[in-house]
Order: C-alpha cells, then sequence, then structure tokens
C-alpha cells in the first residue's frame, strides 16, 4: 500500500513537471506574423502617426542596428528632440538577434534616461514607464504617454 501511495507522488510530480516545462517552453513564444500586417494595424493608430517616420539611417544612429539583419521594423519617434516619445517594433529573423536588438534597445533608454536626468521631470516620467520586451522573435520599445496602449496592441497582434 505504501509503495502505491509513493507511486502516485512520483507520477504527480512527473506530470506537474512536464506541464511547468510545457509552460515555460511556450510563455515566449509568438504568432509568425509578416511586418506588414504589424505597420498597418499600429499605423491605424493616430498616436502613433502624429510621430515622424524613421527609416535605416535612424535606426543605425539611435539603436546600433543595421536594416539588413532584420526581418523588418517600424520606428516613428517624435519631431522635438526634446521629448522622448518613440516606438520600435523589430521583427529579427532568430533569437540571437532578438536578444542583440532588445539590448540595444535598453542601452538608448539608459541613454535617454542620462541625457533627461535632471531637467527632463516631465521626459524623466515617461523615460521610467517605458517599455523594452521581446516576445518571439520580436521587440517592442515604446516610451511616451501612450506606451502601455501601445505594447497591448502590439502584443494582441502576436
Amino acid at each position: 500500500m505504501r509503495s502505491k501511495k509513493y507511486l502516485f507522488i512520483k507520477i504527480g510530480m512527473v506530470a506537474f513537471l512536464a506541464i511547468y516545462l510545457f509552460l515555460i517552453y511556450t510563455s515566449d513564444s509568438a504568432k509568425d506574423i509578416p511586418m506588414e500586417e504589424i505597420t498597418s494595424s499600429m499605423e491605424s493608430d493616430e498616436t502613433v502617426t502624429s510621430l515622424e517616420k524613421r527609416g535605416r539611417t535612424d535606426l543605425k544612429r539611435y539603436y546600433q542596428l543595421s536594416e539588413d539583419s532584420l526581418e523588418g521594423y517600424l520606428f516613428y519617434k517624435a519631431v522635438s528632440p526634446m521629448s522622448v516619445e518613440e516606438l520600435l517594433i523589430i521583427k529579427a529573423p532568430d533569437k540571437q538577434q532578438t536578444n542583440i536588438a532588445c539590448d540595444s534597445a535598453r542601452a538608448h533608454l539608459d541613454s535617454q534616461k542620462q541625457v533627461f536626468q535632471g531637467y527632463g521631470t516631465d521626459q524623466m516620467a515617461f523615460l521610467n514607464e517605458a517599455v523594452v520586451e521581446s516576445k518571439g522573435n520580436y521587440v517592442i520599445y515604446a516610451c511616451g504617454p501612450n506606451a502601455q496602449k501601445w505594447r497591448e496592441k502590439f502584443l494582441s497582434l502576436i
């Protein structure tokens, strides 16, 4: 009778471990949505299009990322250099490039905090609430009054 009790405990522990590992494995996954579809959906929001669309030169300047190493990106930034409002979404070809892009976004955020520290109190509030996140092969950097809204919309797409 005692050995059956231990057998059930072992089976229960193995089942728990299998479920736990499955959840960890799938928690970072994302649907493979074309960047064009993400761009179209995000650009339907006028809070995004009120910013200035930026290209490959600015991607290299602000994030030290080359367009050639990415599957696609969406980059909008405030026109004024005194504003930290921006949205960057990147689709990387693999996990290694995703990690590089995420590290670049974090470095950009840290750089912005150093620039605005001490005099840009409104901007610092936005920077302290900024989103830098990766899911699957996607990276999002969002900063500004609409950062959480953009994050939710992006996550609902993938």
